[in-house]
């Protein structure tokens, strides 16, 4: 949520040669939900289909970038799923997760009441998560380029 996944996503798959998949717009495309329709789900229902096109996505062949939605894992059956790949966790402090979030689009549902409560449950629960399933922790600073050199060079030394 305001990570950045789309912008080093794309800059990522244009220098390797690969395709991007943008988690919001490929759930429109691959399963008929409007981005309102997504916007206005249950929490727990979104989470269910963010699950799910991490799944579906991940079956495809190799290379290509996608981003995932923060609450993937959540669930234990992504998490197993991100062991199995080059998973990469670009980590942004709390404070900015608060500022950048907003509380309307998708993933914002349950931003409504008390945002800033929610925001830091969650991220006190999945940071752990994440710092322990990525293959990479990228401490995001405002310089996309800067961040992606640092994946980009993580992935030529790792020969992927």
């Amino acid at each position: 949520m305001g990570a950045g996944k789309t912008t080093l996503g794309r800059l990522l798959a244009s220098e390797f040669s690969c395709e991007y998949f943008d988690n919001d717009f490929e759930m429109t495309k691959r399963y008929g939900y409007s981005q309102e329709e997504l916007a206005s789900m249950p929490v727990v229902a979104l989470h269910e289909v963010e699950s799910r096109y991490l799944t579906d996505v991940l079956t495809q062949a190799a290379p290509f970038f996608t981003g995932a939605a923060a609450s993937v894992v959540d669930y234990p059956a992504s998490r197993e799923l991100l062991t199995k790949v080059t998973a990469i966790y670009l980590r942004i402090p709390l404070e900015q997760v608060i500022a950048r979030a907003g509380n309307t689009g998708v993933g914002r549902q349950a931003l409504t009441h008390d945002a800033e409560k929610v925001l830091s449950d969650r991220y006190v629960r999945r940071d752990p998560l994440y710092k322990e399933l990525a293959a990479l922790t990228v401490e995001l600073t405002d310089q996309p380029q800067h961040d992606a050199a640092i994946i980009s060079s993580f992935l030529r030394n790792q020969n992927l």
